[in-house]
């Protein structure tokens, strides 16, 4: 008898490790474990984490075994390691949830220090306008909060942020590219006051902020601040169009609730704009929506309000220094010296005072905000136009034409990401971002296919000068073309390097003029000389109605080849059906020497 049961006991065991043994296999694959250590399905099989810290890994196979990964994993917390458990609270939380383990985990003083200081309530995705001064930011930023349950505001909450780790030698705009392309920073999250934040993206570079408050569970929650834990020990290659800040939080959040399966959407490329878009689209996701204008639009919306006489009395104060309301009554007064208080806060951080002027103005606004007692008369600014509505950043092109009175067929695709003839809704105002913009055509006599062109980066900021404030305006491209020289008639292909700078003035609310001084080089196998470079003057007009927008423009190009020198027209205008579908028709002339070009199209194009 005590023999049967032994041998049942056996069995018994055998049974529950080989039941065990079956569990271990199928989690190993799970969800769950996949997104909790970064695995990424790879192109001809298997997986890789994203993850490049050893670290990050308890296995010396972490990296590329996720079943072994997962068996050295539950080994450690059945072990006596407490200095290398204390690394793993989300994955002890993860584990202990499916039953893999008993063993609670240990006091771990420095992650409950970290727990404790972020007193987590909620997470909140926020997303900060484009800033064209860094080419690092053109476009947008999108990062995390971690909301507080201390009484009182969420200033006091904590901001997560993943981003390149920079040294002063690889700091400036042209290496950062290079390095930002390439791979050639490490990435890596850190956390810091949320006030900070609003500090850098709200009031130094003047970026409008979105906050998105998520719906969490509070286990969620809990696996979220483990999780981020286990992150911060660890970095990963920063490639600036793939693996960047926004599509790491994607994988944070995956992690955190692996059926999102949000960075997956992101196979090629990654624009902040859409990381928040595809996070909307996860039903009941999003719970929340705060907008939080910046300094500069705050400045703007409380200057829109004012009459004239409040006008002229914020210009003396900011232009001369003359502190004088007689023509003011109280409530007229107050906005105009709060609207006047944060302009010279906007001054001063951008250099224009110096600190003596800036502490003299600042006391004296004070001063006679003190003696105030009625409140200004201007509404807040709470509302902006959300990204959420606006439209994608790929884009589709199909359209036909006429050049010369040879017809044409085209076809174009842009991976990313604003042109300004797009619908500007939620977009920053007169600025245009094309990054891989590719055109392709058939032409109709002698059945010929040619690549037009493809515009490799192109950037252009128009932003309004006003009485308080003087942005220049800039624009920079980068391209290949099929162009014809106009004295052999033959066509070849050049590479054109264009840069300018100059003004942009606001007429009325949808119509702006601008004017650039440009400087261009470019090179081609069948130009004179192989190459040529100019100066031109370019001026235009944009009009903006929302659904419908109007374009013309001019350039005037002095060069040191005839081919080059030219005067050039240019003149389209669209209209929006949805916000992700429009219409389009264009008209370009090149007054070239005799060789003249007039060509005509029309479009549809599509945001996907």
């Amino acid at each position: 008898m005590l023999r049967c049961c032994f041998i049942v006991f056996l069995v018994l065991i055998t049974f529950v490790k080989q039941s065990f043994a079956l569990e271990v296999d199928e989690f190993a694959y799970s969800k769950d474990w996949l997104a909790v250590v970064h695995y990424q399905e790879k192109m001809f099989g298997g997986y890789k984490s994203s993850i490049d810290s050893d670290s990050f890994f308890v296995s010396g196979e972490g990296k590329t075994n996720p079943k072994k990964e997962l068996e050295e994993t539950i080994e450690l917390f059945n072990s006596a390691n407490v200095s290398r458990i204390c690394h793993f609270p989300a994955r002890h939380k993860l584990l202990t949830k499916h039953g893999f383990i008993d063993a609670k985990y240990p006091k771990c003083a420095d992650y409950n220090s970290f727990y404790s200081d972020l007193r987590p309530s909620g997470v909140t995705l926020l997303f900060t306008d484009a800033y064209m001064n860094n080419p690092s930011s053109l476009f947008g930023h999108t990062l995390l909060r971690i909301d507080t349950s201390r009484k009182g505001t969420q200033l006091l909450a904590h901001g997560v942020n993943y981003g390149a780790f920079v040294d002063e030698e690889t700091a400036n705009p042209m290496l950062f590219a290079v390095y930002g392309l390439t791979g050639g920073y490490m990435g890596g999250f850190t956390v810091k006051p949320y006030y900070d934040i609003i500090n850098l993206y709200n009031n130094i570079e003047n970026r409008d902020i979105w906050e998105f408050g998520l719906d969490l569970t509070s286990y969620e929650l809990d696996l979220f601040v483990a999780h981020l834990w286990e992150l911060g020990h660890s970095q990963t290659p920063y490639y600036f169009f793939t693996k960047n800040c926004s599509y790491m939080l994607m994988e944070l959040l995956d992690a955190v609730r692996p059926e999102l399966e949000l960075s997956k959407e992101f196979p090629l490329h990654t624009i902040p704009f859409d990381t928040v878009r595809v996070v909307d689209s996860r039903e009941g996701m999003i719970k929340t929506v705060n907008y939080r204008p910046s300094r500069q639009s705050k400045i703007k919306n409380q200057y829109e309000q004012m009459n004239s006489r409040q006008k002229k009395a914020l210009l003396r104060i900011v232009k001369d220094s003359e502190y004088n309301f007689e023509e003011l009554n109280d409530e007229e007064k107050a906005g105009v010296i709060e609207t006047a208080y944060q302009f010279v806060q906007y001054q001063n951080v951008e250099k224009i005072l110096t600190r003596t002027e800036y502490r003299e103005k600042s006391f004296t606004l004070l001063k006679e905000r003190s003696n105030l007692k009625s409140e200004a008369n201007y509404e807040p600014l709470e509302k902006g136009e959300t990204l959420i509505k606006a439209h994608k950043s790929a884009r589709l092109s199909l359209g036909v034409g006429s050049r010369n009175g040879e017809n044409f067929q085209e076809i174009m695709f842009r991976p990313a990401y604003h042109s300004l003839i797009d619908n500007t809704y939620a977009y920053l105002k007169g600025a245009e971002i094309n990054f891989l913009n590719i055109t392709a055509r058939h032409y109709d006599n002698g059945n010929k296919y040619v690549l037009n062109n493809v515009d490799l980066a192109g950037i252009k900021s128009l932003s309004p000068r006003d009485s308080l404030f003087k942005p220049i305006s800039y624009t920079i491209n980068a391209s290949i073309d099929r162009e014809m020289n106009p004295v052999s008639e033959e066509e070849g292909y050049v590479f054109n390097l264009k840069g300018g700078a100059g003004a942009a003035y606001e007429l009325h609310k949808r119509l702006w003029v601008f004017m650039l001084l440009n400087a261009q080089v470019a090179y081609g196998g069948f130009l004179e000389r192989n190459q040529w470079a100019g100066t031109g003057l370019g001026a235009g007009v944009i009009s903006d109605f929302g659904d419908f927008r109007i374009i013309l423009g001019a350039e005037n190009m002095f060069a040191t080849s005839k081919y080059a020198s030219k005067m050039k027209y240019n003149a389209e205008a669209a209209y929006s059906i949805t916000e992700n579908f429009y219409v389009s028709a264009g008209y370009n002339y090149w007054d070239n020497y005799g060789k003249d070009i007039n060509e005509v199209k029309f479009s549809i194009k599509y945001h996907f």
